[in-house]
C-alpha cells in the first residue's frame, strides 16, 4: 500500500511524464494544456493543481530535473580522469548516451530555449551556466590551465558547454542514422572540443 506522500510523488511524476509524452508526439510544449497533461497522467484536471499552479511551472520544474540528473553525470564522468584529454570522449559518449536514452527531455529544452515562456528560457541558460561554473571548478583544481585567470576560465568553461549544447538537435537525429555516422559525429564533436581547448591552452590572460 502506497502512503499518501508516494501517492503524490506518483501523479506529480505522472503529469510530467504525460507533458513529455506529448512532446515526443510532436507536439510543442507551449501549446499543450494542462487539461491534456492530466487526461494522458490518467487524473482529473483539478488534480493538476495540487502540484502545479500552471504548464510553466511544470516545465520549470522538468528543467530542473534534468538539469540535475545530467550534472550529477557528467561530473562523474570528469572526476573519473583527471586530464581534459582522459575525459572530453567519455563526456561527449556519455551525453550522446544519454541524449538519445531520453529525447522527449531534450525535445522539450530545444522548443523551450527559443521558443518558450521567459521564465522558461530563463531557467535554461540558468542550467546552462551552472554546467559552465561546474566545469570552471573543476579545471581550476587541476593544473591543465595555470595561466588563465579566473574570467577567462569561465568565458572557456562556457563556450565548452555551449559548443556541447548546440549539438543535442543532431544528437536526436542519430537514432535514426547508421553507427558509422555516429561514430563520425562523436569524432567531430570532439575534435570542436580539442580545438576548443588547445585555444585556452595558448591564451594568457592579461596581469
Amino acid at each position: 500500500m502506497l502512503s499518501r506522500e508516494d501517492k503524490k510523488r506518483q501523479t506529480r511524476k505522472s503529469l510530467m511524464d504525460a507533458a513529455l509524452m506529448l512532446v515526443g508526439k510532436g507536439d510543442n510544449f507551449s501549446s499543450i494544456s494542462l487539461r491534456e497533461v492530466a487526461k494522458n497522467a490518467g487524473v482529473v484536471p483539478t488534480s493538476f493543481y495540487r502540484h502545479f499552479t500552471d504548464m510553466e511551472e511544470l516545465g520549470l520544474n522538468l528543467v530542473d530535473e534534468l538539469g540535475m540528473l545530467l550534472r550529477k553525470l557528467m561530473r562523474a564522468t570528469r572526476q573519473h580522469d583527471g586530464s581534459f584529454d582522459g575525459y572530453i570522449r567519455s563526456s561527449i559518449d556519455v551525453y550522446v548516451d544519454f541524449v538519445i536514452k531520453h529525447p522527449n527531455h531534450f525535445h522539450f529544452m530545444a522548443q523551450s530555449r527559443t521558443g518558450g515562456t521567459h521564465a522558461l528560457r530563463s531557467a535554461i541558460r540558468n542550467e546552462l551556466k551552472f554546467f559552465a561554473n561546474e566545469l570552471a571548478s573543476d579545471i581550476r583544481l587541476s593544473p591543465m590551465l595555470p595561466r588563465i585567470g579566473s574570467e577567462d576560465l569561465d568565458m572557456i568553461s562556457e563556450l565548452i558547454v555551449a559548443t556541447v549544447a548546440e549539438t543535442t538537435i543532431d544528437i536526436l537525429d542519430l537514432v535514426d542514422v547508421s553507427a558509422s555516422y555516429q561514430q563520425e559525429f562523436v569524432k567531430k564533436t570532439e575534435k570542436k572540443l580539442r580545438l576548443i581547448w588547445l585555444g585556452a591552452g595558448a591564451w594568457r590572460s592579461p596581469e
